[in-house]
C-alpha cells in the first residue's frame, strides 16, 4: 500500500531547489495571491509562509484534509481543475507540480492562464517524461517499461515533460523559460525508508503486468545495484514558466 502523502513529500524534496529558483524567477512575494492547482496534501504549498495569500485546489477531499492540518492558514478548495472556481485575473501566480500529466494538460493550462492576472506567471514546476527514462543496469529496464505502461493505463500522459513548452507557447504565454532538472548520483545509496517508499509505488505499478516472483527479483536486483554503486535511474523532469500578456 502506497502512502501517497509521503510520496508527494518525497517528490517535493526532489524538486526543492528548482522550485526555489522558479519562485525567485517569477518574483513571488508574500503579498501575492498564489494558487496551486492539484495541491494534494500541501507538500509544495509549504514553500509559502503563513503571511502569504495562498490557495490550494484538489479534487480529492481527503488530500485537502491533510493539507488543512499542515497549512491551516491556506484557503483550500475541492474542485475539478478543468473548471477552476476562481474569477478571471484573480490570481497573481498559478502553479502546479507533477500534475499536468494526470489531466487534460492543455485544457487545464488554459484555465490556469484565465485566472492569472496580466503580468503574472503560470508555472509548471515539475512534469516528468518517461520517454527519456534511463535505467542501468539494463536488466532493470523492465521496471521503467511497465511503469510507463501503468501510467498510460491510469490515464496519464507519460510524455508530458517534453510537451509543456509547446503548450505554453500555443496558449499565448510570453517570456517562456523551460528546462530539465539536473541529476546527480553519489556513492551513497538511498535511505532505506526512501527505497521502500519508491518500491511501494513500483510494486503497485507492476503488479498488473508481472508475477510476484518477478517483481521480487527486480526489487532484489535494484537494491543490489544501488548497494554496489552501479545504479542509474533518470527520468527527465521538465519545468516551464510563462507570463500572461
Amino acid at each position: 500500500m502506497v502512502d501517497w502523502h509521503q510520496r508527494y513529500q518525497q517528490q517535493a524534496q526532489w524538486t526543492a531547489q528548482l522550485r526555489a529558483y522558479l519562485t525567485q524567477r517569477a518574483g513571488i512575494q508574500p503579498h501575492h495571491r498564489v494558487v496551486e492547482v492539484g495541491c494534494g496534501g500541501g507538500a509544495v504549498l509549504r514553500d509559502f509562509s503563513a503571511g502569504s495569500r495562498i490557495f490550494g485546489l484538489d479534487i480529492d477531499f481527503f488530500s485537502l484534509e491533510a493539507a488543512s492540518a499542515l497549512l491551516p492558514y491556506a484557503s483550500l478548495v475541492c474542485s475539478d481543475a478543468h473548471f477552476l472556481p476562481f474569477s478571471s485575473r484573480s490570481m497573481d501566480f498559478t502553479i502546479c507540480h507533477y500534475f499536468l500529466m494526470w489531466v487534460s494538460g492543455t485544457e487545464v493550462l488554459e484555465e490556469m492562464i484565465r485566472i492569472t492576472r496580466r503580468g503574472g506567471a503560470v508555472i509548471a514546476m515539475a512534469e516528468p517524461d518517461y520517454g527519456g527514462r534511463i535505467d542501468y543496469p539494463s536488466s532493470l529496464s523492465t521496471i521503467g517499461h511497465y511503469q510507463t505502461q501503468s501510467l498510460r493505463d491510469q490515464g496519464a500522459d507519460p510524455l508530458t515533460g517534453r510537451k509543456i513548452r509547446a503548450w505554453f507557447q500555443a496558449a499565448g504565454l510570453i517570456n517562456i523559460e523551460s528546462g530539465v532538472m539536473a541529476a546527480q548520483w553519489t556513492k551513497d545509496q538511498p535511505h532505506p525508508q526512501e527505497f521502500d517508499l519508491e518500491w511501494d509505488v513500483i510494486r503497485t505499478d507492476l503488479e498488473k503486468y508481472c508475477p510476484p516472483d518477478e517483481i521480487k527479483a527486480l526489487e532484489k536486483a535494484d537494491r543490489h545495484a544501488w548497494q554496489e554503486g552501479s545504479r542509474v535511474l533518470f527520468v527527465p523532469t521538465f519545468y516551464a514558466i510563462g507570463f500572461v500578456p
